[in-house]
């Protein structure tokens, strides 16, 4: 069955993006991210792990990535538009001083002191 409205499968621009960031952590590439603090860089770096492996998870389970069908990269959009609308600040809802957070859970290489701004809620794992 043809597509009616053949489009892109996902964004491969913004896949090349985050990748390049993640290897060199170059703020031109997502100018937002030069007025990051270590805490907020490394959540911003955590976030577009995991929306990259989401892009590359959507169709492996049912192995239909390679037709193009499956491969959604609605996260890693929705990832990039949320730091970029909190322009420096935390997206709403994944501030660590709010107990209830929409950020991932905190691996062993995040741990360390500053992680949680005084006064925050508990460490999520």
């Amino acid at each position: 069955m043809a597509q009616i409205e053949p489009s892109p499968a996902y964004d491969h621009r913004l896949a090349e993006l985050v990748v390049a960031y993640l290897q060199t952590g170059d703020e031109r590439l997502f100018p937002f991210a030069a007025r990051f603090d270590d805490a907020r860089r490394r959540a911003f770096v955590r976030d577009l792990r995991e929306g990259l492996s989401d892009l590359t998870d959507t169709g492996s389970a049912r192995k239909t990535s390679a037709a193009g069908f499956m491969l959604s990269d609605r996260r890693l959009h929705e990832i990039v538009r949320e730091w970029a609308a909190a322009n420096g600040g935390w997206p709403r809802g994944a501030d660590p001083r709010n107990p209830d957070t929409a950020l991932g859970a905190i691996s062993a290489d995040d741990e360390g002191p500053g992680l949680v701004p005084d006064g925050g809620g508990e460490r999520r794992r």
